[in-house]
């Protein structure tokens, strides 16, 4: 998922041409803070679609800042999947193959789904996780470590990305419809503090790195 902020400065034109020299750090500063509040709306609605703790979705979210010789500004969305223990997965631990399986909650309120074969285990690592047997062979290729010792293959189970979360629903729509609005706010808001800091005789000292 990629929210990109570009710069349409049509109605603005007269506007910036009088702000001469300073034009480009203003629209770097109007792309930013828009950025910051696309990003902090993205993790929101991420948070309350997944209905996970918005601390567990940010780390998601990368922003690339515009300066005065880069006039974009972009928000990215990592597109790897968010691991089914997220999202409040309970089961026996471990199930040793004689457990009901786990059960976790669907995005969107929606419930709870059943992963039937599946069992919850701490690796080696300390990772902890959801995971299926991949073999149908009996007995099963090999035994894992103790303590838990399952039977080997497993495989990690996820849930859905945050790209794929937002693309699906009306949240990535509404993100860049507040992208649009709120650059523009932003725009008229640096031509106003300029226009007045010029009219008061003193230069901006604000600088965009």
């Amino acid at each position: 998922m990629d929210v990109r902020v570009t710069v349409d400065t049509r109605d603005l034109e007269r506007a910036f041409d009088a702000l001469g020299a300073e034009a480009p750090r203003a629209v770097a500063r109007a792309m930013n803070r828009t950025i910051a509040t696309v990003k902090t709306a993205a993790v929101r609605a991420s948070a309350a679609v997944l209905t996970l703790p918005q601390k567990d979705v940010r780390p998601a979210f990368f922003e690339s800042r515009a300066t005065s010789t880069r006039l974009e500004a972009d928000l990215r969305a990592s597109g790897k999947r968010i691991p089914l223990i997220a999202f409040g997965a309970r089961g026996p631990e471990p199930s040793r193959g004689r457990g009901r399986g786990v059960t976790y909650r669907l995005p969107g309120g929606r419930g709870r789904g059943t992963v039937p074969s599946g069992f919850i285990a701490t690796m080696r690592s300390g990772h902890r996780g959801v995971f299926k047997r991949t073999s149908n062979l009996y007995p099963p290729a090999r035994r894992g470590p103790k303590p838990n010792r399952a039977w080997l293959p497993i495989r990690e189970l996820f849930g859905p990305s945050i790209p794929r979360v937002l693309l699906e629903g009306r949240e990535g729509d509404a993100l860049r419809t507040l992208a649009a609005e709120a650059l523009v706010t932003n725009l008229e808001h640096e031509v106003a503090f300029l226009v007045e800091r010029r009219a008061a005789g003193s230069e901006p000292s604000v600088e965009v790195a």
